[in-house]
């Protein structure tokens, strides 16, 4: 896409001739110049579209009249790059401190991804960009291989950008609305048996390196508790009772309760006879992750290759195969959705576990 910057022409010089075109509000000047003219509380505007190419004057016209028409302030708009910034960086009471996380790092990945583009869109004025420029930007990011889910992220941090925007006048509208969020793919992981989790755990042990005993205890404690690993890390010994632990978000805003499983149980009276620190105030996780550990392990021992998320999904596994309910389940994993997203997942090991206990009903 060619650069352009749009220039007022409230007083054109008497000698200028317009002559319409077969879109409407397209003009093409005697110069050779198209522009796009209409009138704005009473006042005929024209403003140049830089380009002599009809196709390009017709694909620029929208986005220039719809900030002619409704972007009061354009003219005080910063760039698009520096309101991405800002709105990444911008402390929202509304969002987990994680999600704004998440934001910056949305943030510099499409830095990255606009500045390999022949024209970088986040140095455009936040009121000129288009759907075209976002369009543009949000394929070159997909292409440049991020995954459904970042693209979603990606896209909803510049949606946010864009509204605020618009409160403030600076744009017209919201061209992120104009774009569709991807749909994520589903990838199939086969979780191993309780024995082949066994042997993964023995085989970190076997390393005998200086955190093969804190790798193995964090792989167990994830896989026993089914904690997301920021929400493990979080968990201090003081936060460890007799049948339950207490899980904190980082703002400390979110609170639930986790039920010890035996197997929890044996991991911890394991891990206060070992020597290491479990003073109240320090952590029970060992490790912030474990996940070299776990792909070391995987791939010696020939097993298919386990993320540290995957054992969250073991977690829920068990549990299902345990006869638990999905709701409770949810409650457990944190959702909130009265286990909705947990049917989405797990819809087929309740209907495997159904259906396994259909067979032992006797008329």
């Amino acid at each position: 896409m060619h650069t352009f910057v749009a220039t007022d022409r409230n007083a054109m010089p008497a000698k200028a001739q317009f002559r319409k075109s077969k879109v409407p509000c397209l003009f093409l000047h005697s110069g050779g110049r198209y522009y796009a003219v209409a009138k704005v509380g009473g006042k005929l505007i024209r403003r140049s579209l830089d380009t002599d190419d009809y196709a390009t004057a017709s694909v620029r016209l929208d986005g220039v009249l719809t900030e002619m028409r409704g972007a009061k302030n354009a003219a005080t708009a910063g760039s698009l790059g520096a309101a991405l910034k800002q709105e990444a960086n911008r402390i929202d009471p509304t969002i987990k401190e994680t999600t704004r996380t998440y934001y910056i790092e949305r943030h510099k990945a499409l830095e990255k991804v606009a500045q390999s583009l022949p024209v970088n869109p986040l140095n455009l004025s936040v009121a000129r960009v288009t759907v075209s420029d976002m369009r543009q930007l949000m394929e070159a990011y997909a292409a440049s291989g991020a995954s459904a889910t970042s693209y979603n992220g990606s896209l909803s941090l510049l949606r946010r950008t864009f509204d605020l925007a618009v409160e403030a006048g600076h744009s017209a509208g919201n061209p992120g609305s104009k774009l569709k969020r991807l749909k994520p793919r589903k990838v199939k992981h086969d979780l191993p048996t309780s024995e082949t989790f066994a042997e993964i755990v023995a085989d970190i042990l076997a390393q005998k390196k200086a955190f093969s005993k804190a790798a193995a205890f964090s792989v167990e404690f994830l896989a026993y508790t089914g904690m997301r690993v920021s929400e493990a890390g979080s968990v201090r010994w003081r936060d460890i009772k007799a049948e339950h632990l207490i899980v904190r978000t980082l703002k400390g805003d979110d609170i639930r309760q986790v039920p010890l499983i035996p197997a929890c149980k044996g991991l911890l009276q394991r891990m206060r006879t070992c020597g290491i620190d479990i003073a109240p105030d320090k952590p029970v996780m060992p490790l912030k992750s474990p996940r070299e550990a776990l792909g070391g392990a995987c791939e010696r021992l020939g097993v298919d290759h386990m993320r540290v998320h995957d054992l969250r999904h073991l977690f829920a596994t068990r549990c299902i195969e345990a006869g638990v309910d999905l709701p409770t389940l949810a409650a457990w994993l944190g959702h909130k959705d009265g286990g909705v997203l947990c049917a989405q997942v797990y819809g087929h090991l309740c209907q495997k576990h159904s259906t396994a206990q259909a067979g032992r009903v006797k008329a």
